[in-house]
């Protein structure tokens, strides 16, 4: 079996669950023996790579590898996973059937960073030179809130430019869409159900303002980009009250929206806001989630590079955009330009059975040999 297609296999069988802001912890719903794996991993062939972050529990790791040149290529992967909850497979046995590899994360994107780790191996066992400095970075959160990708970037992280790894089926996507989320909460005032004339429900505010939400979701359909479509905002979760004999004192919505490159947050609160009536009867919280969306030249020199390393693999790649939002959109903002690229397809990130051709992941790591030693 493929080396990289094996260091994937014990990359799934190591739970790297995101507690999606749940609260909820323990070693499932964490990064960080995922870290230390990829740091033993490194170390074994004479790399040293380095754990840091705000929290211990759910690290990042980046390793250095100084090879003498003015040039230098971040890769780059995340470490968690979404929820293995509605699952049909067993998210951490990782099973090869018919040529594919099954087990959660093995394509979001536990695949991607194998083919790091299996090609670093690679050119130092063969003795190759690497043509560029090279960072490894692995990073925790990207399902949630990028915060591993803004620990680095504020660590001062610098590339010439980065790839980022995703599941594009071995394609580049040289341009998608950024990611805004927060909270709007109505407030109200608890009593007894019995007596609701004493109270005020949170819950029914919060409809009028479920309405404005729709309404400006529909009139993004007016702002548009050349390539990525129109900017999107729709509601994901909804909370509110204590008991059901109790009328509600507060109640919550999360915003998910879709930026085009170029929008900002002033952007959506001046178009949101006309929709949701009076500003005294609801909370718009600071964004925990902010990341700008991301476009390069289409012949950018970095593209240009990925794609001949995928010719001389024979793959002729397409160039590709994406409407959903990746850590590029972090590096970018910073002034690190980025190609998404990865094996597997995002059609089969966050199933029920994921999985992921293990014939990617051989070529992609074939593809990152070249890159780097080209």
């Amino acid at each position: 079996m493929h080396e990289a297609v094996t260091i994937t296999r014990q990359l799934v069988a190591i739970p790297s669950v995101n507690p999606m802001g749940k609260g909820l912890t323990g070693p499932q719903y964490t990064e960080k023996n995922m870290a230390l794996y990829i740091q033993d991993f490194l170390a074994e062939v004479g790399i040293s790579a380095e754990l840091f972050g705000n929290d211990p529990e759910r690290p990042d790791l980046v390793a250095f590898i100084d090879a003498g040149k003015s040039h230098t290529i971040m890769l780059e992967a995340h470490m968690d996973t979404v929820s293995e909850e509605q699952m049909t497979i067993a998210p951490f046995d990782p099973v090869i059937r018919e040529g594919l590899l099954y087990g959660l994360g093995s394509c979001d994107t536990k695949a991607s960073l194998a083919t790091y780790l299996h090609a670093i191996k690679r050119i130092i066992q063969e003795g190759k030179l690497l043509q560029h400095n090279v960072v490894l970075a692995f990073v925790k959160d990207e399902e949630y809130s990028f915060s591993g990708a803004r620990e680095l970037v504020t660590r001062g992280i610098k590339a010439d430019y980065a790839v980022v790894g995703e599941p594009t089926e071995l394609n580049l996507i040289y341009a998608h869409k950024g990611l805004c989320r927060f909270f709007i909460h109505t407030d109200g005032l608890s009593c007894h159900s019995s007596m609701p004339w004493n109270g005020e429900s949170a819950i029914y505010k919060m409809a009028s303002i479920l309405q404005g939400v729709e309404a400006y979701a529909k009139s993004l359909a007016q702002l548009t980009h050349p390539v990525l479509g129109q900017a999107t905002a729709s509601v994901g979760r909804i909370t509110g009250g204590q008991t059901v004999n109790t009328v509600p004192a507060l109640c919550s919505i999360e915003l998910d929206n879709r930026l085009l490159p170029g929008m900002t947050l002033q952007d959506i609160l001046n178009g949101l806001k006309p929709y949701l009536g009076d500003p005294s009867g609801y909370r718009i919280e600071e964004p925990y989630l902010l990341a700008m969306g991301v476009e390069n030249a289409r012949d950018a020199a970095h593209l240009k590079a990925l794609v001949h390393a995928c010719e001389l693999e024979g793959i002729h790649p397409e160039l590709q955009t994406a409407h959903y939002a990746t850590d590029a959109a972090i590096y970018q903002e910073a002034g690190i330009p980025c190609v998404v690229f990865g094996p597997g397809s995002i059609a089969q990130a966050h199933t029920a059975n994921e999985h992921i051709a293990i014939s990617q992941i051989e070529k992609a790591s074939d593809i990152i040999f070249r890159l780097l030693t080209t």
